[in-house]
């Protein structure tokens, strides 16, 4: 009897370790329409990331279809009042249709050979607003077509982005969110 009982204990604390270094799966939208996905987006919020350093807003995102990928048009004006933009490519991971994308950056020339290629999933849209998120849960953003964001639609975003394992506390805000 007494052999039983550290034995569950170790079984049960292995149990409780390994659901503990689980992260939260995340899930890409299935239902995807890139046609309506394409123009001019702006960056309501972000988990901070090197790439943006220096970023103020305006923080915009101009996507257009080229063949069977988005090109991806990122803009920001710095602290310095000046302007830094950069594009790059997002191709997709399935389908059209399932929005588990990879982005890069790189120059033309390098594209094919993946380097440099980020994980870009969307996890929510209605075309209006997107959640966009990376598996690691170590990217984040809350996209808009206008730089006002509606307080519910953010607060509806970030129920989202908390079901999918992200702490909505680590979101740098471009904007406020104005209550209605």
């Amino acid at each position: 009897m007494y052999k039983i009982i550290p034995t569950l204990i170790l079984a049960l604390l292995a149990g409780f370790s390994s659901a503990i270094d689980k992260p939260t799966p995340v899930t890409a939208i299935t239902n995807f329409e890139p046609e309506q996905y394409l123009g001019q987006w702006y960056e309501i919020a972000r988990i901070p990331f090197y790439f943006e350093n220096g970023c103020i807003a305006p923080t915009t995102a101009n996507y257009a279809l080229t063949g069977d990928s988005l090109s991806v048009l990122n803009s920001c004006r710095k602290e310095d009042g000046s302007t830094s933009s950069s594009t790059g490519m997002a191709y997709f991971v399935e389908s059209a249709n399932v929005a588990k994308l990879k982005v890069t950056f790189v120059p033309s020339w390098l594209r094919f050979t993946h380097l440099g290629r980020g994980d870009y999933w969307i996890l929510y849209t209605d075309y209006n607003y997107s959640l966009i998120g990376s598996p690691n849960h170590k990217y984040l953003w809350i996209l808009a077509r206008s730089e006002s964001a509606e307080p519910q639609k953010v607060k509806f975003l970030l129920e989202i982005a908390k079901q999918q394992g992200f702490n909505p506390q680590q979101l740098v805000f471009n904007y406020p969110i104005e209550s209605n």
